[in-house]
C-alpha cells in the first residue's frame, strides 16, 4: 500500500471514530436526559400518590418474581 493510500485510510479511520464519539457523548447525554426526567416524574408521582406509586411497585414485583420462580 502506498503512503498517499495509508495516509488516507488513517484519516478516514480518526474521521469515523470521532463521529463514533460524538454520536456516544450525544446518545449518553439523551439516556441521562432520560433519567433525569422519569426520576422527577417518579418523585412527583410519590409525592402525589403514594399508595398508588407503592402497589404498582407491589404488582410489578409479585409479577417479576412469579417470572422468575416459574423458570425453575
Amino acid at each position: 500500500m502506498s503512503k498517499d493510500r495509508m495516509a488516507r485510510a488513517a484519516e478516514l479511520a480518526e474521521e469515523a471514530r470521532e463521529r463514533a464519539e460524538e454520536a456516544y457523548e450525544a446518545a449518553h447525554a439523551a439516556v441521562e436526559d432520560g433519567i433525569d426526567t422519569a426520576h422527577r416524574y417518579m418523585k412527583r408521582q410519590w409525592k402525589e400518590r403514594p399508595l398508588a406509586v407503592t402497589g404498582t411497585a407491589v404488582g410489578i414485583g409479585l409479577i417479576v418474581g412469579m417470572l422468575l420462580g416459574s423458570r425453575r
